[in-house]
């Protein structure tokens, strides 16, 4: 009767095994990771807007009895989302900076860029940005009062657009995702590496899947 030879693997078959695994789980592991990450800042964003719809319309009651200029119920509107008023010196913005999605950097999160900044009680910055009117431009259901920008994730990183910072429009009847209106394509053509990441805000909103 012949006796059957088990061949073992050589230490070096076992080495190439090992390798092959590893390359694989380092390279899988951080994108997976980066896509959950993502979508959890995706989903924080949509409860946000959530909160941002219902306390506009509480804001619509309260102004119902108490006349407010356009820049006064903006303010008022920071103030139902809990929003502490901070200096662009203070601890959470002296060193904040963010970029779009496409690399681009910009300056510092401070005075030069937005006319008021907030922290809410969830550590979440907020750069509120009066819109420039004129006559002929005045805000209105079509042109926005101001424009707010939330960094969903605070002053933690990556502090980019798109990606944990997301972008709404205050009007005089409504607030809305920063793109709305726009033609999908083009939303998600400006939610891409080549793009701004600004219409993320709607992308996502609208259901777009991570990019």
């Amino acid at each position: 009767m012949k006796k059957t030879l088990k061949k073992a693997f050589s230490l070096v078959e076992i080495g190439i095994v090992l390798f092959v695994v590893a390359a694989v789980f380092f390279t899988v592991v951080p994108f997976s990771y980066s896509n959950v990450k993502q979508a959890r800042f995706i989903s924080e964003w949509k409860n946000y807007m959530n909160q941002v719809e219902y306390s506009h319309e509480v804001l619509n009651e309260y102004k119902k009895g108490h006349p407010l200029n356009d820049r006064e119920s903006a303010d008022k509107l920071m103030e139902y989302l809990d929003g502490r008023s901070i200096h662009s010196d203070s601890k959470e913005v002296k060193n904040y900076k963010y970029k779009m999605m496409n690399g681009k950097f910009y300056q510092k999160m401070n005075i030069k860029k937005f006319d008021k900044i907030y922290l809410d009680e969830k550590k979440r910055l907020i750069g509120l940005e009066y819109e420039k009117t004129d006559t002929e431009n005045r805000c209105s259901s079509k042109n926005p009062c101001a424009t707010v920008w939330v960094d969903i994730n605070g002053g933690k990183r990556p502090n980019t657009v798109g990606n944990d910072i997301f972008v709404y429009e205050f009007y005089v009847d409504k607030v809305a995702p920063y793109g709305m209106g726009m033609d999908i394509s083009d939303l998600k053509k400006d939610c891409s590496h080549s793009g701004t990441g600004m219409c993320c805000s709607s992308f996502y909103i609208l259901g777009g899947d991570l990019q």
